[in-house]
């Protein structure tokens, strides 16, 4: 087949056949990604891939917050007593079930020992809780010492991570179940923005043109796995069509014309304004 040709990471495409491996959709002129060797549209990709929003159940694009195995729109990131979001750079606690911000924390008393009066069973080790002190954590009780990180044995006696119901120490949940980011390589806690099936810090994400960072709630392009301002996109494409046409002009140009002779300057007028 003939036609107009298009660049995606070194390979050649004809625009028509540049569409989707679901619906085929046309996408040389839209947002695509690539997964496990096929260009699939931004709506097929959110069906088949996509992240959804714990709170909402929308698809999440953009800035995403991923807490305890969860994630969220930061809207939809709220403490679980009060409903506010939680403030930029606040501690959350987590209480065995749900997140809470730095103030309502303080009235949490669930997680100190506790006196038992009367049988009750040990959620780590099964057996009796006979008198003495407890643990409430995960809606279970616990031996103070049965408290413990199911992969590394560590005692749990302050600040804890648990995921389908068990407790693990921080470093060890990070290590079997966190996201790192795409640019530092470090776990990502709090913040994470998701493009491209990678993720990163917000902080760490970076057009791939000017090399700026993404602000809070900014725009973002996604074009495969590389994520740009929508105007250094537009940029991008207008400079690709400049290229073009001076390569068309210098290769249909006569004998002695001097239509793309290096000391002659083509100006084109309209265009993409950035």
């Amino acid at each position: 087949c003939k036609g107009e040709v298009v660049r995606v990471q070194n390979n050649h495409f004809h625009i028509r056949c540049f569409t989707c491996q679901v619906c085929g959709c046309d996408l040389a002129q839209s947002g695509f990604f690539f997964k496990n060797g096929e260009y699939i549209c931004t709506h097929d990709y959110q069906q088949l891939y996509g992240t959804r929003c714990d709170s909402c159940q929308d698809f999440i694009t953009g800035e995403v917050i991923s807490a305890l195995g969860r994630t969220y729109h930061p809207k939809c990131f709220v403490c679980s007593m009060c409903r506010k979001p939680f403030p930029i750079g606040d501690k959350v606690t987590f209480s065995g079930k749900d997140c809470v911000c730095q103030t309502c924390s303080h009235s949490l008393i669930s997680n100190k020992p506790i006196k038992i009066h009367g049988p009750s069973q040990c959620a780590g080790c099964k057996e009796e809780i006979k008198q003495g002190q407890s643990l409430l954590a995960l809606e279970k009780q616990w031996h103070v010492s049965c408290f413990k990180c199911q992969t590394c044995g560590i005692i749990l006696t302050g600040e804890y991570i648990s995921k389908d119901g068990v407790p693990y120490c921080e470093s060890d949940y990070h290590a079997q179940f966190g996201i790192k980011c795409e640019t530092c390589n470090r776990y990502i806690s709090g913040r994470v923005l998701e493009a491209g099936g990678k993720h990163y810090h917000p902080t760490c994400a970076r057009c791939v043109r000017c090399h700026q960072m993404f602000t809070e709630g900014e725009e973002m392009y996604l074009t495969g796995s590389e994520v740009w301002h929508p105007i250094c996109k537009q940029a991008a494409r207008a400079e690709k069509k400049l290229k073009h046409r001076r390569t068309s002009e210098t290769s249909i140009s006569p004998p002695g014309s001097s239509i793309g002779s290096p000391n002659r300057v083509i100006c084109v007028t309209g265009g993409v304004h950035v």
